[in-house]
């Protein structure tokens, strides 16, 4: 055994025993202390020490509560391997640092002693206080500053982080594009996370012109930041959401009508004139005087529509650059 080999085992079992001094659990005999030391040791080793590491460029996100729609938002989302349902390989990374092993250690084992029935003050304490979302809110903070600093530092890219606690997002966005991103999709977009699938969010991640919209925005934002503050950048996308949804169903009203001005030309209308006199010479006057009547109302109708739609608000231009936003809303909210 290498002289590293054998530094590991015992950063695992040194990890182990003090997660059972911080909850304050004990085992008699010694012996028996020992071996639950060392078994927890080796679980940790052979079920958290695997790292699945980034490509380099892409954009990183930690999120605890929300996992799939920061996945929406950015090309990897921090996956905790102890997470059921686990995050797919595809969209999560992994880096295998000691505040991931620890964290992810930790909360299996209080988990797991509770289950067995091991009891202490210390796991009541993590199960029974209330505490209020404020310090919720502070912690969450804590804890995932400490993560992603250590994150940083082994691969070079300090991830974002997707807040659950609408608190603390709002204290630190914006500070790039992606935070903004963030910001739209749980302020505008408004998805839920209880309703996303994994499979929703890979097929949407998979369509190539969505991503051709993520960068789009991404581009937008991180040039809209550079004079705006988050009231006012947040006012915006809500209000080109807006705008570009209206365009959209004016593009959809006016295709509609140019279809029925098709079918009602004059060429059309020609030939419907001789169908209906031909009608008439049959017996059926009213059946074609009604017919007639309807055709010229409807070219009318078309017309006037048209017009109509043509002259509503023509200042909402396309603000193309918000589409991936809308995307996710229609496709995902």
């Amino acid at each position: 055994m290498t002289q590293a080999q054998s530094i590991i085992p015992r950063m695992y079992e040194k990890l182990a025993r003090a997660i059972f001094e911080l909850l304050d659990v004990h085992f008699e005999p010694d012996s028996l202390n020992d071996e639950m030391v060392a078994s927890a040791a080796q679980t940790i080793q052979n079920r958290f020490s695997n790292p699945i590491f980034p490509n380099r460029g892409e954009s990183l996100a930690v999120s605890i509560m929300t996992p799939k729609t920061a996945a929406l938002a950015f090309d990897k989302v921090h996956r905790d391997p102890a997470r059921v349902p686990p995050i797919p390989e595809e969209v999560g990374f992994y880096c295998a640092t000691l505040p991931e092993i620890a964290s992810t250690a930790l909360g299996v084992m209080l988990v797991s002693l509770r289950e067995v029935g091991i009891k202490s003050n210390k796991i009541s304490e993590y199960f029974d206080n209330e505490i209020s979302e404020k310090q919720k809110a502070a912690n969450e903070t804590r804890s995932l500053r400490l993560l992603c600093s250590e994150l940083n530092e082994e691969v070079g890219v300090m991830p974002t982080i997707f807040y659950h606690h609408s608190e603390n997002m709002r204290k630190e966005f914006p500070v790039g594009p992606h935070q903004l991103l963030m910001a739209a999709i749980s302020n505008v977009a408004m998805v839920d996370e209880s309703e996303l699938t994994w499979d929703q969010v890979i097929e949407f991640r998979r369509d190539d012109k969505a991503r051709a919209k993520y960068r789009r925005f991404v581009r937008w934002a991180d040039y809209e930041m550079k004079a705006r503050s988050p009231e006012e950048l947040e006012d915006i996308i809500a209000m080109r959401l807006d705008d570009y949804s209206w365009s959209l169903k004016k593009h959809g009203m006016t295709a509609t009508l140019g279809a029925m001005s098709c079918l009602l030309d004059p060429k059309f209308l020609a030939a419907m004139s001789a169908a209906t006199a031909a009608t008439a010479a049959v017996g059926g006057a009213l059946g074609a005087a009604l017919t007639a009547t309807t055709l010229t109302v409807g070219k009318a109708l078309v017309s006037f529509g048209k017009e109509m739609v043509d002259g509503v608000d023509e200042r909402r231009k396309g603000n193309y650059e918000i589409a991936y936003v809308y995307d996710i809303k229609k496709r995902l909210a």
